[in-house]
This record gives structure tokens, sequence and C-alpha cells, in this order.
């Protein structure tokens, strides 16, 4: 899915924690099946490393120049919100508001995903929580085996719910709390560059941003859908599903990528209530309207149990879902597929 074939090839990429870190950061594959353009139509694809990750635009036009200026326009959105979101590099309002623990003034940008990332802390129970950034830092330091003071003093620094907003200002309740969206930010910022081909005039498109799908329209510019196949946890090249789109988004969060240590055991899915990685489920693919939504839910669904993603999963009207456990077994919501 990373070239003009639009084939992802997960092997490729570096392995480094974190959505927007310096080096590539993972996501389970999720691999597009190619397509070929209709007559009259131009396909074009454009791929760049950004926000840690391998991003791929693919679009149908009437002409190359109008193509390529839409995934000109897109790409330049994508810059442009990084320079919010990400918490690697200091100049950016994340990195001024867990630094100073507070942020007036906040671009709106933040101010839409720190609120979602709240909604969607309470929709969970609190199993997806914007402020888990001070155990995921120990947990890097230490390569998976914290201090046991460590992780309890760390753990107290997590919740969500004491990430307060007011007008355009944000703040954490406690001194040495700190937020990391890495779980929606780059869903949002996707969903942002799909935005930006429409109002460019393109209808038919596919934004591969690290695995977090974002598609419009048909995949030959006039009937055929995108046809998407979500990987295989054991990269066996059995994929558990292969699924046509002409609209919305798909992702999927697994541990089986990024480790923090050797065993395997400890990796970037991390429960906020004890600072363990979940073993049972090992990977959730969520279908959504938009890529935030998506690549969110699964980021919650994955430290659930399977009845419990079930049940908020059907709570929420476009969503569907597909878990895949240790066990191989296979649980989807009832409109999956």
């Amino acid at each position: 899915m990373k070239h003009a074939t639009q084939i992802h090839d997960r092997r490729a990429f570096l392995k480094t924690l974190g959505v927007l870190a310096a080096g590539a950061a993972l996501a389970p594959a999720i691999r597009v099946l190619p397509a070929f353009a209709a007559s009259g139509v131009i396909k074009t694809s454009e791929q760049r490393m950004l926000m840690g990750t391998f991003v791929s635009m693919t679009v149908l036009a009437p002409s190359q120049g109008l193509g390529e200026e839409a995934i000109g326009r897109a790409f330049a959105e994508v810059e442009r919100q990084i320079g919010i979101f990400s918490r690697f590099d200091p100049s950016t309002a994340l990195s001024a508001l867990n630094r100073d623990g507070r942020l007036n003034g906040a671009p709106q940008e933040l101010l839409d995903v720190v609120a979602f990332s709240g909604d969607l802390h309470r929709r969970s129970s609190g199993r997806f929580d914007a402020t888990i950034a001070p155990v995921v830092n120990l947990l890097e330091r230490s390569h998976g085996k914290p201090d046991a003071k460590d992780l309890k003093e760390a753990l107290a620094l997590v919740d969500g719910s004491r990430l307060r907003s007011s007008g355009s200002n944000l703040r954490f309740d406690a001194a040495g709390m700190s937020a990391t969206l890495d779980g929606v930010a780059k869903g949002f910022i996707a969903d942002s560059a799909a935005e930006a081909l429409t109002t460019a005039g393109v209808a038919n498109f596919l934004i591969d941003a690290g695995g977090d799908i974002r598609v419009g329209g048909a995949s030959d510019g006039l009937v055929r859908p995108w046809r998407v196949a979500i990987e295989d946890p054991d990269k066996q090249g059995n994929y558990p599903a292969v699924i046509d789109m002409k609209a919305g988004a798909v992702a999927t969060s697994g541990g089986y990528e990024v480790f923090f240590d050797p065993s395997k055991k400890s990796h970037h899915l991390v429960d906020p209530t004890n600072g363990a990685s979940p073993q049972y489920v090992r990977s959730v693919s969520v279908k959504a309207p938009t890529v935030k939504e998506a690549d969110g839910l699964a980021t919650a669904l994955s430290l659930m149990h399977p009845r419990e993603a079930l049940r908020l999963t059907e709570s929420l009207p476009g969503h569907d879902c597909l878990l895949i456990t240790s066990t191989g077994a296979r649980i989807s919501s009832s409109t999956w597929g």
C-alpha cells in the first residue's frame, strides 16, 4: 500500500515507538488490494514519511494536474497539523501543554481532539485515556520492566477526566501529568487530509496513514469499491477479513508490532489502571465514518473484555468491530462484514 499499486509491505517499516516519533511507528497492517483506473480517469499516488510512519495518498481525477494539486494541498494540511500534535517536537502546542501543565489559546484542532478523547474516555469507562503518557514514557525507559514504586507514581498521574478545557484553554489538574494523543491524532489528521482532497475537487481517493485508512468514492473512479484486507496477526497471510469500502474509515490496533520488552509481553497498548498490556485480544479492527473514530475506538476496545467491546461498538451507530483473540477466534459486531 506504500507505492503506486497500493500494496502495503509492513516489513519495510522501521520499528520505533510512538505514532508521532522521529522514526517509523507501526500500526497493525491493513493491505489495500490493487485497483486500476477506468478510461478517462488518471490515477495519481504519492507517499511521504510523516508522523513517524509512511503516509500515502492515491486519487483518481480527470487530469494528473488536478490530482497532484489536490495531493499537495492534503499533504500541506498534514504537515501543518503535525506542528500542533507532535509530542516529540518541543515547539508544538501539545508539547507546550505537557511542559507547562496548561495552554491558553490552544489551536481549535487540539481542542477538538482533546474533547473527542474525553468523550471516548467516558464511553469506554476510562480504557481510552490520553493522559497515559507518564506510564508509556516509564515503560519505554525501563524496557517494559518498571520499578513497582515508579509505576505506582506514574499511574497516579493518569486520569483523562483531569485534563480540563475552558473555552480555548487547556490544563491538567495535577503537576506531572502529560498527554499523548497518539491513539487519535493521526486519525484526525488523516480525516483533515480527506477534507482537503474533497475541497480540491477530488471525490475518489484513498489515504493510508500508517495503516489507518480513509476512502472516498471508487477505486477505479467509477463504481469499484476499494478493497481492504485486515492483516493476520501471525503474518501468515491468512487475512481475517477483506472488506469493500466506498466511504469511511478502517483502523486496526494490536499489540504484536511494537514492544517495550524482549518477551513481547509489554507493548504500546497500555491499561491505564495497572500499566499492563492486554494478552487475550491480539488485534481489533474498527470501521467507522472517520479515521479519528476508528483509530480511537480500536485502541479502547483492545483494552476491554470482548463482551464490553461489542457492547460499546453496538451502541455507536455506523461503527463495527472485529476482534482476533490469542486463540485465533474471531469475534465481530453484528453488522461487520
